[in-house]
């Protein structure tokens, strides 16, 4: 076994202890058993993943990752007031840090700035760099606060998708990108010189790479990987969105006359669907920032339902 890997697998075992001293200390159950159990499980992780061999390109002994999934599936059917996402963070120094948590798309404002206070929190514990900490209580606040942060945002996705389908909701987009709407439009209207520079513009004010294409017969469009690949290249390859006006994408503003279309493309270029039109009747600074805004929520709702093969 290597330093780095040995390394690694004694600072999860590490985490792992402290955290199964978490669990019995504040995990909530009727039943004590469930959290004995579940304490258990973590304690077992934590005592092969230094000890046991790692084989097959694992990170991790398969012994451990086999009690880790125990303590996720016990954590997952029962509620013990701690998120399982905390056992991310425990086994992070080997499987690689936690991503970011996207937002739950709430369309209500008071649960999108919800969500994003505790998005903040998590920043704040993880930029302070406690989980780093040679002092052991210090790792234990960070990953009781990890754990409460996850419990209480998994608690408001509940509260968000309840929220999200009541009638008068249906049809929305999330709070957080609707906000976003107007630095789109800015953009857009600074852009230039064709419509399509101003669309690829109020893209990227989502978050969405996007990419003014001219082929060498005249055909032209805005290209959109669906898994946002922000090379030019690979975005031709993979399931991928254009946007046009007209068939046309490369116009003079002033000539700017038809609403965006959005079409899916599949991986070998084949026609899928056609995902929107955007609205009439706006500038067309407006009309690319709503355009930038639907195919975002899309991307958000479908882009896992077409993988990169």
């Amino acid at each position: 076994m290597s330093t780095i890997a040995t390394t690694a697998t004694e600072a999860v075992a590490r985490r792992l202890r402290i955290l199964a001293g978490i669990v019995e200390d504040r995990a909530h159950h009727s039943d004590r058993w469930y959290i004995g159990r579940l304490a258990a499980s973590i304690r077992f992780a934590a005592l092969t993943a230094p000890a046991y061999p790692i084989e097959d390109g694992r990170r991790l002994p398969a012994e451990t990752l086999d009690s880790l999934q125990e303590a996720r599936d016990l954590m997952t059917a029962h509620d013990f007031h701690l998120s399982p996402a905390v056992l991310d963070y425990a086994v992070a120094p080997a499987l690689g840090e936690v991503g970011p948590m996207r937002a739950l798309g709430a369309v209500s404002e008071k649960l999108a700035r919800d969500d994003f206070e505790l998005q903040k929190r998590r920043n704040t514990v993880l930029h302070g760099r406690q989980l780093e900490s040679d002092d052991d209580e210090t790792v234990a606040w960070a990953l009781r606060s990890l754990a409460a942060i996850h419990y209480k945002r998994d608690q408001l996705a509940k509260v968000v998708a309840d929220d999200n389908a009541r009638p008068y909701n249906q049809g929305k987009p999330p709070f957080h990108l609707a906000a976003q709407r107007g630095y789109a439009k800015k953009a857009a209207a600074a852009a230039g010189p064709h419509d399509g520079d101003k669309l690829v513009a109020a893209l990227a004010e989502f978050g969405v790479p996007a990419f003014l294409y001219l082929d060498d017969g005249g055909i032209s469009y805005v290209l959109v990987a669906v898994d946002r690949s922000a090379d030019e290249d690979e975005a031709h390859t993979g399931s991928k969105v254009y946007l046009y006006s007209g068939e046309s994408a490369y116009l003079d503003p002033a000539d700017h006359e038809e609403p965006w279309v959005a079409a899916l493309y599949s991986a070998n270029g084949e026609h899928v669907d056609v995902l929107f039109e955007a609205p009439s009747g706006l500038d067309l600074a407006g009309e690319c920032a709503e355009a930038a805004l639907r195919l975002t929520v899309w991307l958000d709702a479908n882009a896992h339902r077409h993988p990169r093969a």
